[in-house]
């Protein structure tokens, strides 16, 4: 998602990418990718950091970008899930 945000997508086009839209290919709309009442709340807060990052691929490539998203806080079914977060989530 980061990677998106570094190539000129808006955080609003990122989230859509990685929540409604892969809902909408598999058919579960409206229960997954969305936030509606009802919804099993599968939920992932994240925090948008602005600073220098690199982003390495499989091939180790490397691109450098200045926005990354860190996770904050996870809900699985609305139950709080795998806090704190340790690395590679942790502060550089």
């Amino acid at each position: 998602m980061s990677q998106f945000l570094n190539l000129g997508f808006t955080l609003e086009q990122v989230i859509a990418m990685a929540t409604a839209n892969p809902a909408k290919v598999i058919n579960r709309i409206p229960k997954l990718g969305t936030l509606q009442v009802g919804a099993p709340a599968d939920i992932t807060v994240l925090d948008v950091i602005q600073g220098p990052v690199e982003f390495v691929d499989t091939r180790n490539n490397k691109r450098s970008g200045t926005v990354h998203l860190k996770p904050a806080h996870a809900l699985a079914n609305g139950v709080a899930f795998g806090r704190p977060y340790q690395a590679p989530f942790s502060v550089r």
